[in-house]
């Protein structure tokens, strides 16, 4: 069985690549985007298990990114990534299984990826 695969869409270049490095660390399957419109070609492309999704991302945000993938039939899973003060309301408005509010902890990125996949 492969590993499952994990896009984290996120614009700040330090946070993304310390959200692969540790889900890589964990054994998934990592794929990268620095944007709503990167991270929506690589749902089509490639059809991940599960997208981390930052809310506030040039070009199209989060909320945008969600319903262009409902219009794919079947997305993929959503956890939402975001410093905002209403994380989990805004998991619920959009159909995300789980939100992760920033910061956070490894262990704690790690733990909701797993139970949420």
């Amino acid at each position: 069985m492969s590993p499952p695969l994990v896009l984290i869409a996120e614009d700040d270049p330090e946070l993304r690549e310390l959200v692969a490095l540790t889900l890589t660390d964990a054994g998934m399957d990592v794929e990268e985007a620095r944007d709503g419109r990167e991270a929506l070609a690589h749902v089509v492309a490639r059809k991940p298990d599960l997208v981390l999704l930052d809310m506030r991302m040039p070009g199209m945000d989060g909320r945008a990114f969600c319903a262009a993938i409902r219009e794919l039939g079947q997305p993929p899973r959503v956890v939402v990534m975001t410093a905002g003060d209403r994380a989990a309301q805004t998991a619920a408005e959009l159909g995300a299984v789980s939100w992760l509010a920033k910061p956070f902890d490894i262990d704690e990125l790690v733990a909701t990826v797993r139970r949420s996949l």
